[in-house]
């Protein structure tokens, strides 16, 4: 009987999924099962089924709890809130593990909360090769880690409109330090409020970090009161893995930059940094790897970073560009590197002494109509320059340096708004 309804729960399963592929339901129409408090979670977790969907109603569900068994390619299981504005809460109550470890592939994590002071216990930490997605959960007052993955070699992970609120760990981490014993391929991270991180000495307290060799697309992060830098990446050996840094906010690194590059490629645009302890932006020849080439820092807003607006740290040579970039700081310090072999340097505007941003103050860096910033024509056959500004406008043929256009308006801090 048991394999009987087994089959049959399947069978429909399959089918729901087939005709959600042609429109005939939403994606939210998949085969459901609800349960509540009272459930043993863990196990119901385990009992979801490809192409399933567990809908946990509002309330405290007991962890730490394992996945074990996941979906299929385009048939994930699905375990989420009923409510996204009254989140179930998944609270870690051992003494091992983290609160939730997904140990299987083609899985879906949406609009959970995560609760644990501990700081041996990560929120999700990702064990799977393939396919996870972690998206609109919150995670508040941790002791580990919100997000990671860096114990198997794994692809398309996305991590995407999570709120990580004080913090005691960094906020994400993806890949392994040397970058052999694991790499994560098709990372997203988008769309992300992390809000207040506050290590413990010595551990650094980056707001996203992501190593050695695990090319990744982080944009569209709203990044404020880390420790360390608020995005970090490592770079890679290969010339073909190119990570993309757009459309962020960073603010009030308090020991570092706000964005750390530490080895190409890398794409770098449209980012607005701010009020960081170093630099709005930096270069770091990390562990002397010798990776910082094929760089490109286009159309940046950085204002106010204590040690300067760019800086090349741990190295003579960097191969970079560094192009249409608004920056205003302290006439004290340097605000770009100087003259350098294979660095390149045009077109950024220094609004030290003048005014150029309509208020600054309130995190609207929109140029003023009087902005020396204005009235940039870039080369039309230059297809390398970014299309859009921070806020995902398109741009015009006279286009503004920096990252915003005019009739930006001011940054908003939480989950930023689609374009």
């Amino acid at each position: 009987f048991k394999t009987l309804a087994l089959l049959y729960r399947r069978v429909i399963a399959g089918l729901v999924f087939a005709r959600c592929a042609i429109g005939a339901y939403p994606i939210s129409g998949l085969h459901a099962r609800q349960v509540g408090p009272t459930a043993d979670i863990c196990a119901e977790m385990n009992r979801v089924i490809p192409g399933e969907e567990l809908v946990l109603l509002p309330g405290r569900y007991a962890g730490p709890c394992s996945i074990r068994a996941g979906g299929e390619p385009q048939r994930p299981i699905v375990i989420r809130s009923a409510d996204l504005q009254r989140p179930a809460v998944l609270v870690y109550t051992g003494r091992t593990a983290n609160v939730l470890d997904i140990k299987a592939d083609h899985v879906v994590i949406r609009g959970l909360a995560f609760e644990s002071v501990r700081p041996e216990a990560d929120g999700i930490r990702i064990y799977a090769r393939n396919d996870v997605v972690i998206e609109d959960c919150e995670f508040s007052n941790l002791g580990g880690i919100a997000a990671l993955a860096n114990h198997h070699s794994a692809r398309g992970i996305a991590v995407r409109r999570n709120v990580v609120k004080g913090s005691r760990a960094t906020g994400m981490y993806f890949g392994c330090h040397d970058g052999k014993a694991c790499v994560i391929d098709d990372l997203v991270i988008e769309r992300n409020y992390i809000h207040g991180v506050a290590a413990p000495d010595p551990m650094v307290g980056y707001g996203i970090q992501v190593k050695l060799n695990s090319p990744s697309t982080i944009r569209d992060n709203i990044i404020v009161d880390v420790k360390g830098p608020g995005i970090m990446i490592y770079g890679s050996h290969s010339d073909n893995s190119v990570s993309m840094i757009e459309r962020n906010f960073v603010q009030g690194s308090r020991n570092s930059a706000g964005i750390v590059i530490g080895g190409g490629p890398a794409k770098v645009y449209n980012n607005i940094s701010v009020r960081n302890a170093h630099g709005g932006i930096q270069l770091q020849d990390y562990g002397k790897r010798g990776l910082l080439r094929d760089i490109s820092i286009r159309h940046n807003t950085l204002f106010d970073n204590e040690h300067g607006a760019l800086l090349l740290a741990g190295a003579d040579r960097a191969e970079a560009e560094i192009v249409f970039n608004a920056f205003a700081g302290s006439a004290e310090k340097a605000a770009l590197p100087g003259v350098r072999e294979r660095l390149s340097l045009k077109d950024n505007r220094d609004c030290s002494h003048v005014s150029c941003f309509a208020d600054p103050a309130q995190r609207d860096f929109t140029p003023l109509q009087s902005s020396i910033l204005l009235g940039l024509r870039e080369n039309q056959g230059d297809m390398s320059f970014p299309k859009d500004d921070f806020f995902g406008r398109l741009r015009g043929t006279s286009r503004a340096v920096g990252a915003v256009e005019p009739g930006g308006g001011p940054v908003n801090l939480g989950i930023k708004l689609a374009k």
